[in-house]
């Protein structure tokens, strides 16, 4: 039966196999290596809707995480960006000049998060430094706060409910997630290779 033959096959073939997996885990921790390393800092805030009486919990929940949504295309906004160059304590050296660089960039240092079914918004910054991770962080999350009744009506507050949380260690790039992804997708390629061996047997 074919599967039998499959399984022989790989019987047979797990030290190339095993190689081949073995060196797409080192091919994506050696491109993780040269990726710039970065810290992170998290600030998260609630967002609540003073409005919200006599709506039922899934309708005002839903409507939270959609301008929670909504609020987080805001932040890539070059208004957005140009308030938190403004703060004190932000590095802008760290920024491009070209604005397409400088737009790539600033959407590689921040990543906005609703949490599902409980309107919380988390801010996450990715910084080289774990200072200016924290400051952004500040930065961001205070400019939401005082920007969201601007966008959605005085109705809707968020409030920063956490301190900025730094990572001890670098958060970027991802060392774990990146060799488990090398490692399956060298395993991918291997079993390609086995299932070729199996058409020549045959």
């Amino acid at each position: 039966m074919p599967s039998i033959n499959i399984l022989h096959l790989y019987v047979r073939a797990w030290r190339p196999l095993l190689l081949i997996t073995l060196g797409g885990l080192v091919v994506a921790l050696l491109g993780s290596a040269l990726m710039p390393l970065k810290f992170s800092s998290t600030v998260r805030l609630l967002i609540t809707q003073t409005n919200a009486t006599g709506v039922d919990p899934y309708t005002a929940i839903k409507s939270t995480e959609r301008i929670g949504q909504n609020l987080s295309e805001v932040v890539y906004t070059s208004s957005f960006y140009n308030a938190i160059a403004q703060q004190q304590g932000v590095d802008l050296s760290y920024f491009p000049t070209d604005e397409i660089d400088k737009r790539d960039e600033w959407r590689n240092t921040v990543s906005i998060n609703v949490v599902p079914g409980t309107g919380i918004m988390e801010v996450v910054v990715y910084h080289k430094d774990r200072n200016q991770a924290t400051i952004l962080a500040v930065d961001v999350a205070k400019e939401l706060a005082e920007q969201a009744p601007n966008y959605f009506g005085y109705s809707v507050r968020l409030q920063i409910i956490d301190d900025p949380l730094p990572s001890r260690f670098f958060a970027k790039p991802d060392f774990v997630r990146n060799g488990g992804l090398g490692a399956l997708f060298g395993f991918l390629v291997g079993s390609l290779w086995v299932l070729a061996k199996m058409k020549e047997i045959r």
